[in-house]
């Protein structure tokens, strides 16, 4: 299992979540991160390449450490990357659909707000 030690500064703008795992310590690029789900008292990270990071800490550790790099809480068990938000689809049943083909719900008071961004998102692009 994987265990999230920090968000570091980069040379990019972006900061860089550390895994330590068997092999040893690994960097993720914040853009490779296309949502977290909490599972439990553990995070489940979904990357844009497929892969899947386990980690032993909920999801609110990473709220707080991920919103000032434009991660956005859209239910009490999902945080999406406003990065990829461009080429997500928003559903009128309060659903998410991702670029990878997954569904995820929204929750109804977050809903409105998610909708602004995602349109904003598509026209800064």
């Amino acid at each position: 299992m994987n265990t999230f030690l920090s968000v570091v500064p980069s040379e990019s703008k972006m900061a860089l979540p550390r895994f330590r795992t068997k092999e040893g310590e690994r960097v993720v690029d914040l853009r490779r991160i296309v949502y977290l789900s909490a599972k439990s008292n553990y995070t489940q990270f979904y990357m844009e390449d497929g892969e899947e990071v386990i980690t032993s800490h909920s999801l609110n550790i990473y709220v707080e450490l991920l919103e000032q790099y434009d991660f956005i809480r859209i239910h009490k068990s999902h945080l999406v990357n406003g990065y990829h938000l461009k080429n997500c689809r928003l559903r009128p049943d309060r659903a998410l659909k991702l670029p990878n083909g997954n569904v995820i719900e929204v929750a109804r008071r977050r809903y409105l707000e998610l909708k602004k961004k995602v349109k904003n998102q598509r026209l800064s692009s």
